[in-house]
């Protein structure tokens, strides 16, 4: 059975975006791509992910639940579609416990956690942590570039969340391989495949 809303999570510079915007070009009609959520309110707003913590808990009050209720239409309105969500609050919740910004922490289990959909799946993409970091000195985007030390700690803060939240959907699934078998491999799970245009 094809999974019709999968959360993709893992380390910076996995390639979350790169797989979801390569998706979005080739299978329009059968899967939407949901940008990062968090990531989407540092740009827009010119945050830093690290330090602006206060501005973008308040954006993520009213963001969580509009996102909630966007990823609900999608699936009522286009039951034929994969709905692809880049990243979770777990991620933001891991962030923020190492960070102890109580701004956020205050507010999550109240105001945050019961807008938070349980997916289908939630797709780990997986990789050592020095590609991870060599990766992102390489794509250049220091507003969310994080160094080794936090992407471990932060991980093990995710499997706790996961195990808190039981739902027992992960699959972890290695990315440090060739670009065309990582997307074969995603392309896999998901259940999709490419329709030739016939015009």
């Amino acid at each position: 059975m094809r999974h019709r809303h999968v959360i993709l999570e893992g380390k910076p510079a996995t390639g979350k975006t790169e797989v979801s915007n390569l998706l979005k070009i080739f299978l329009p009609g059968q899967v939407v791509i949901l940008p990062e959520l968090t990531t989407i309110l540092v740009r827009a707003n010119n945050l830093n992910i690290l330090r602006d913590r206060a501005e973008l808990t308040a954006l993520l009050r009213e963001a969580v639940p509009a996102r909630n209720a966007e990823v609900r239409r999608i699936l009522e309105e286009q039951p034929d579609v994969v709905v692809f969500e880049e990243s979770h609050m777990g991620v933001h919740w891991a962030y923020a416990t190492i960070l102890d910004d109580r701004t956020f922490l205050d507010i999550y289990e109240e105001e945050i956690a019961p807008h938070v959909l349980v997916p289908d799946l939630f797709l780990r993409l997986d990789i050592p942590i020095g590609l991870s970091v060599a990766r992102q000195k390489a794509r250049a985007t220091k507003d969310v570039e994080v160094d080794g030390d936090l992407v471990r700690r932060t991980f093990e803060l995710i499997d706790q969340w996961h195990a808190r939240l039981g739902a027992d959907n992960l699959q972890v699934l290695d990315s440090n391989r060739s670009p065309d078998q990582f997307v074969r491999a995603v392309m896999d799970i998901l259940g999709v495949e490419y329709a030739v245009f016939d015009g």
